[in-house]
Formats: C-alpha cells, structure tokens, sequence
C-alpha cells in the first residue's frame, strides 16, 4: 500500500508539466477579411495560433469576437497586447470571464457586449486569497498561475495595466471590503459601463439580458465609495492593496 501511494505521487509529480492535461484547442475562424473569431480558453499556444492567422491574414485585422471563460494570464496579457497596439475593436459574444475580461475587454478600443453575453472578473494577481488545496500543486494545469510565480504574475500584470492605461484594481474589486459582501456566493463580478469609466474603460456597450446573469454580480457603489478606494489603492506602486 505504501509502495502504491508513493509511485501514485511520483507520477503526478512528474506529470506536472505547463504542457499536459491542456483544455481542448481553440476555435480561430474568420468570418470575414478585417475579423477573427476567438472560442476557447487562453492557453499560450492558441493565442501564438491566434496572432499567426492575423499576421498572415490578406487585410488588417480590426475586430475581434470572442467566447472565452478564461484560462492561462499569460496567453490572456499576450493577446490583450496584441488588442491594444492593434486597436481592436471586441465583441464578446456568450462569455468573456477570468483572464479574458482582466486582459482582453480592458485593452481593447471599444467593446460591445451581446445581447444574452456577460463581462465576468473573477480576481488577478493582486487577489488577497488563494484558497488553493494542497493536491492542486501535484495535478497538472490545476494552478490558475500555469507556471508563473506569484511574484512573476504581479510584476507582469501591473506593467500590462499601465501600459494599456487601466486601473489594475477592476481584477479585484470583487473581493475587497466592503463590495465583496454583495457577492453573495457569486463567483464572478461585473461593473455598470459608468463605473467601468472610472477604470478607465470608456467605450463599451452592454446589450440588455445577459445569458449568466445569475452568475455575475454587478457591483453597486454608493457615490464616491469607488473613487475613494482608487485614490488610496497602493496598486499604482505595485504594492499589496
């Protein structure tokens, strides 16, 4: 029995590779000659597929639709670099959640949420807790970080936000007090296109209905609550909010 267990954990140890267990390939089409179709997590590999077909595609690509419940931060921050230099326009389409919203929805020139589509955050980076289990460390792909340190993903993430010119606190303002407590088990957050210009995100458009409304809290500030918290946020010197 011991002898089984040990072998059990070597075997998980050593699969615990960035490159195993990967969630199922993205779906990249082009529905036209100026767009490209995004569906899937955003693994590194399928973003590289991602900026390749852009870079070979006959026209400028300007748009960008996109169906993604997150995935990998780093594959997120490439592709929202390439969003933000490129001047792509996005349309969510279903879900944009995780690292999609942290880094694709806030560096794009202009969003437009479909009509039954939600903007979901669910943390980054700076989030105060983890709450990893111990045998998250032994399966492969199981930590959200997908091998960057948390020292790692801090550095990069908040240089990713002052270069795109967004507040890094829209990643976390779902579980700071007092706003967390109307989250009410809710797994992820959203914000009204009001407050959203405070992040300073100017130019997205929600249609009516969203498909997980249930799902997604949008956060309600009374007046001034929002602005006080960003002018004493200690994020802009990359210090722990």
């Amino acid at each position: 029995m011991y002898r089984s267990v040990c072998s059990l954990i070597l075997l998980l140890l050593g699969g615990c590779a960035c490159t195993t267990h990967l969630p199922p390939k993205a779906d990249i089409t082009m529905p036209d000659a100026h767009t490209l179709r995004f569906k899937g997590d955003t693994r590194i590999d399928d973003v590289k597929r991602l900026l390749a077909v852009a870079e070979d595609a006959p026209e400028p690509i300007s748009r960008l639709v996109i169906t993604s419940a997150g995935g990998n931060p780093t594959g997120g921050m490439m592709l929202g670099e390439w969003v933000h230099k490129q001047q792509i326009e996005l349309e969510v389409s279903g879900i944009c959640a995780g690292s999609c919203a942290n880094y694709i929805f806030t560096a794009a020139k202009s969003v437009k949420v479909n009509a039954d589509s939600v903007v979901g955050f669910s943390g980054g980076a700076w989030q105060q807790h983890w709450d990893k289990p111990w045998y998250t460390f032994l399966i492969p792909d199981a930590d959200p970080h997908k091998c960057l340190s948390v020292v790692e993903w801090r550095q990069r993430e908040s240089a990713f936000f002052r270069h795109i010119g967004v507040r890094e606190e829209i990643t976390i303002m779902g579980q700071v007090a007092p706003f967390n407590q109307q989250l009410s088990g809710k797994g992820l957050w959203s914000y009204q296109a009001e407050d959203l210009s405070k992040f300073g995100l100017h130019q997205v458009y929600f249609a009516a209905k969203p498909l997980l409304q249930s799902q997604v809290q949008i956060l309600q500030f009374t007046p001034g609550a929002l602005e006080d918290y960003l002018a004493s946020s200690r994020l802009q010197q990359g210090a722990a909010p």
